[in-house]
């Protein structure tokens, strides 16, 4: 998990694009994991022009620009002057004026001010209905704003409550075959995913993605980063074989959109090799893995290498699988090679967002487990077993880990410990 701040400058690409201004004057930011917006009417869209007018725009560009920069303190004050300047050249009931506090609002949500960002998303909806009704999208966006930030504070129920209101008010108004009408039902799936409602998110996220396609959005990325949420949940609810579907259409989606030798390419192989092999499909996995590790073979940087290293990983247990011992041994040692440095560097690297430092402290006790399995009578196996038990010790400690990363902790200990005590006996 990052702080704040670097949550603003790794992900605010997508939230700053919809900071309202110019003639989008009625919500904030369009994307996945931030807000939404709505452009005002054409009337709206250029009013009559006065010095307020003129310095909303201006200073709400600004604000914009500064946080693209990451430096959010002196977007801060821009926000804040541009909402002064839209009460006063607007009026204090204008779609401008709540397109000024939502974007505020969104600044705060990305800060983790809650109790700022939700009177102020509150704010913003309550002038729309004066403006608009209760029966306009701008007011079924603001519901989707405001049910953003309830979620983030784990109102589950409240959160819920809200989208489907905003739902609601979208169908009524955009009609079943809109994206926001998509992207609101991929949000009330999450919300469900939290109540472990897991079943009842899977209907709302192929309804979502259905709803993509049919408008022409089919190969998007949010479309595809649905997908893949989707084919997450069909893995943990074991319906392989629906996962194995969904699978084989995010690959074929990435490589239309991205060619066949993308590095994204690699990861979708994998992810659809991983499913096969709980099918038993060994073969067919191995091929769609190797292809992945020719892939990544090419990527520079620690990313590409620790994901070459999990890919090798896989391939060693697809070895092992049908019985090609040495096959298995030669992946797991190359996998070693990157995973036991970096499980030591992840362990002593704050910085580093938990759930990163714990996957691959875990990635290195599977290799580890692994080692022991095939070589025995290896004496570096049971010094990497010593040394990724530690290792999982230590990120127990890691502070804003949730329980089900902690469950891959224990499961890694788990295996470990069962591995070892077999090289003992």
């Amino acid at each position: 998990m990052t702080t704040a701040r670097e949550g603003a400058r790794e992900g605010w690409g997508a939230n700053a694009r919809g900071f309202a201004c110019g003639a989008l004057v009625v919500a904030a930011a369009t994307g996945e994991g931030g807000c939404e917006r709505r452009g005002a009417s054409a009337a709206e869209a250029a009013p009559t022009s006065n010095k307020s007018t003129a310095q909303w725009r201006i200073y709400t560009d600004i604000g914009r620009g500064l946080v693209q920069e990451g430096k959010l303190d002196e977007a801060r004050r821009y926000l804040q002057r541009a909402l002064v300047e839209a009460k006063k050249g607007f009026g204090e009931d204008d779609a401008h004026v709540a397109a000024a506090l939502n974007n505020l609002a969104e600044l705060n949500r990305i800060e983790a001010r809650w109790e700022d960002s939700q009177a102020m998303f509150g704010e913003a909806l309550e002038i729309l209905r004066r403006k608009y009704g209760e029966n306009h999208p701008a007011v079924g966006t603001a519901l989707h704003n405001l049910a953003g930030c309830r979620l983030a504070q784990d109102d589950v129920d409240g959160a819920y409550d809200l989208y489907a209101k905003s739902l609601a008010r979208k169908e009524a108004t955009l009609g079943t075959n809109h994206p926001e009408y998509a992207t609101t039902l991929y949000h009330m799936a999450e919300v469900l995913c939290r109540s472990d409602r897991k079943e009842d998110a899977i209907v709302l996220l192929e309804r979502s993605i259905k709803v993509s396609e049919e408008i022409g959005a089919a190969h998007t990325d949010a479309c595809a980063r649905r997908m893949k949420r989707l084919a997450q949940l069909l893995w943990e609810c074991e319906r392989f074989e629906d996962a194995e579907r969904v699978r084989r259409r995010i690959l074929s989606t990435l490589e239309h959109m991205n060619g066949i030798d993308h590095v994204k390419i690699a990861g979708a192989c994998e992810s659809l090799a991983l499913v096969l092999m709980k099918l038993g499909r060994l073969a067919e996995a191995t091929s769609l893995l190797e292809r992945s590790a020719k892939i990544l073979a090419r990527v520079r940087g620690d990313g590409g290498a620790l994901a070459l290293a999990s890919t090798r990983l896989h391939l060693a247990e697809a070895a092992q699988g049908m019985g090609n011992d040495d096959k298995a041994l030669k992946f797991c040692r190359l996998a070693l090679e990157i995973l036991s440095p970096s499980a030591l560097d992840a362990v002593r690297r704050d910085g580093l967002r938990p759930e990163i430092r714990v996957g691959v402290v875990v990635q290195h006790a599977r290799a580890a487990a692994l080692l022991c399995e095939l070589a025995p009578d290896d004496a570096t196996g049971d010094e990497h077993a010593r040394n990724a038990a530690q290792n999982l010790v230590a990120v127990k400690a890691v502070p804003g880990i949730d329980r089900r990363v902690l469950d891959s902790i224990d499961r890694a200990e788990f295996n470990l410990t069962r591995a070892s005590r077999r090289v003992r006996q």
